[in-house]
C-alpha cells in the first residue's frame, strides 16, 4: 500500500466514524417522559345562568316519589313545589295555590327548580341536599340501608334499605309561609311508593 493511500485512510477513518457513531443526533438533552397524570376528585360543575322568566315565588315543599323501583334499591325524585303568588302558577300554565316551577317538557323547567332550590352544599350541583335518616348520602355499607346522590341529576338518589330519605332546599332560597324546607319519602324494600 502506498503512503499516500495509508494517510488518506488514516485521517478518513476518524471521520467516518464521527458521521457514522453520531448519526444526526442534535445537541439537546434526551427527554424523560413525565407520568400520566392520577384520576383525582371530581371538580364541581361550573354553573351558569339560569334563565327563568316569571322567577319562581318561595318554595312550598317538594313532591316526593319512587322514580325507579328495583326492590331494595329505588331511585327518588323531588320535584319542587312553589306557592302561587300574583298569579303565578296561572302564568306557567297551572292552576291551584300551589304549582310546579313549570309544567313537565318546558324548556325552562330545569333552570326554575334550580332557582326554587338552590345549589346542594355537597355536591355543588343546583338541586336538593339528601339525606337518609337525617345522615348526609355517602357510601352505603354492603347490604345496608342508606342513600347516594345521582350521578347526572341533583332532584334524584339512589337509596337502599328501609328509611327515611329527605331532600332540603339550601337555606338561602325563601320558603313560603306553611312551607317546608324538606320533603320526606319513606321507603322499604316491600313497598314501591314514597309513605
Amino acid at each position: 500500500m502506498n503512503a499516500k493511500r495509508l494517510l488518506g485512510i488514516a485521517v478518513a477513518a476518524p471521520a467516518l466514524f464521527a458521521v457514522v457513531y453520531c448519526g444526526s443526533s442534535d445537541s439537546t438533552p434526551p427527554t424523560v417522559p413525565t407520568p400520566a397524570p392520577t384520576a383525582g376528585p371530581t371538580a364541581p360543575p361550573v354553573l351558569g345562568p339560569l334563565h327563568c322568566d316569571p322567577t319562581p315565588p318561595p318554595l312550598y315543599g317538594f313532591r316526593m316519589k319512587v322514580h325507579q323501583n328495583s326492590g331494595n334499591r329505588k331511585t327518588i325524585d323531588a320535584t319542587p313545589q312553589v306557592i302561587d303568588m300574583d298569579g303565578y302558577c296561572q302564568a306557567t300554565g297551572q292552576d291551584g295555590r300551589f304549582c310546579y316551577t313549570r309544567l313537565e317538557g318546558n324548556p325552562q323547567r330545569e333552570d326554575c327548580d334550580a332557582m326554587a332550590v338552590g345549589v346542594a352544599p355537597d355536591t355543588g350541583r343546583y338541586g336538593p341536599r339528601w339525606l337518609f335518616d337525617s345522615a348526609p348520602c355517602g357510601d352505603i355499607p354492603a347490604g345496608g340501608s342508606g342513600c347516594n346522590n345521582h350521578p347526572d341529576n341533583q332532584f334524584l338518589v339512589i337509596a337502599k334499605g328501609t328509611g327515611r330519605v329527605a331532600a332540603c332546599a339550601t337555606q338561602d332560597v325563601p320558603i313560603a309561609d306553611g312551607g317546608s324546607r324538606c320533603g320526606e319519602c319513606r321507603i322499604s324494600p316491600a313497598s314501591g311508593r314514597c309513605q
